[in-house]
């Protein structure tokens, strides 16, 4: 664990533990969504298996679902913000280490 003395060096290494909890909480969303999209098309399975009909026919229709779009959707948003929080994360953790060398 690195120790920081001076408030820009601490100001960075805050900065960038915020930026890590943003990125976790957007993981945990980003898994949410991928879990919504995974028990939506389960349960589509089990309609069409019902039904008598073939998987592949209920992974096509859940597919073309707006549930299943809106998961998709939901699930690259929130890693794309996760993606962003990590790199400004890393760049306020570079700056903190910078400015301990100076």
């Amino acid at each position: 664990m690195q120790s920081f003395t001076n408030d820009d060096e601490q100001g960075a290494y805050n900065l960038a533990e915020a930026f890590t909890e943003k990125a976790l909480a957007c993981m945990k969303n980003a898994e949410e969504a991928s879990e919504a999209f995974r028990k939506g098309r389960i349960a589509m399975h089990r309609q069409f298996k019902a039904r008598g009909l073939s998987e592949v026919e209920a992974d096509i229709r859940w597919s073309g679902s707006a549930p299943a779009a809106r998961a998709i959707a939901d699930n690259q948003f929130f890693m794309t913000q996760a993606s962003m929080y990590n790199v400004a994360a890393a760049t306020q953790y570079a700056k903190a280490l910078y400015l301990k060398k100076q």
